[in-house]
């Protein structure tokens, strides 16, 4: 199990999307300053300073369509200099939830036709009440640059005198026993 597998809930992003009004239904999540710590901590993240997030659920033929935004502030070591870098992360949220009508299990017998262009594949619920906490979570992590680097920052890099292969130093030793 992963440590967010056995992590009680951070925060509250549960929705209930059974009887959807015709407008859609809205949720916003803004983390609290603790909040904020207990997911940079599971995430290891040095800070994370805000978090917020904006859902709007609209019922679409057999489940629903979450459309929002999402935005962070959150600070990591360079990776060069290990200074504070600060980003900022401003991502879309667009994904389809269908009804799943029964438990979903995997099988050896089953068939997917996955089209690499297309949208991305729905998600699937089964209660009448979902959390899109893991939602939030995914986007944040995946707009997280993994080497922040201050502006300007660059790696020194160490010149070193030409190694001179082994066939060099063979001639060598060869030119040095003819004199």
């Amino acid at each position: 199990m992963s440590d967010i597998e056995n992590e009680k809930a951070i925060f509250d992003a549960i929705m209930r999307v059974d009887n959807l009004p015709t407008k859609g239904r809205r949720l916003k999540v803004d983390l609290n300053e603790e909040q904020c710590k207990d997911l940079a901590k599971i995430l290891k993240i040095d800070k994370i300073q805000s978090l917020k997030a904006n859902l709007l659920a609209e019922q679409v033929k057999g489940g629903f369509h979450a459309i929002g935004d999402l935005s962070a502030k959150i600070i990591q070591p360079c990776v060069v200099s290990f200074k504070p870098v600060e980003q900022k992360i401003d991502e879309k949220i667009d994904r389809i939830f269908l009804r799943a009508k029964e438990p979903l299990e995997e099988t050896k017998e089953q068939e997917f036709f996955v089209e690499m262009g297309g949208d991305d594949l729905p998600d699937y619920y089964m209660d009448k009440e979902i959390d899109f906490s893991d939602l939030i979570v995914e986007i944040l992590v995946l707009a997280v640059n993994d080497f922040p680097r201050l502006t300007g920052e660059k790696l020194d890099i160490i010149k070193s005198e030409p190694v001179s292969s082994p066939f060099d130093i063979l001639a060598n030793l060869k030119n040095t026993n003819k004199s």
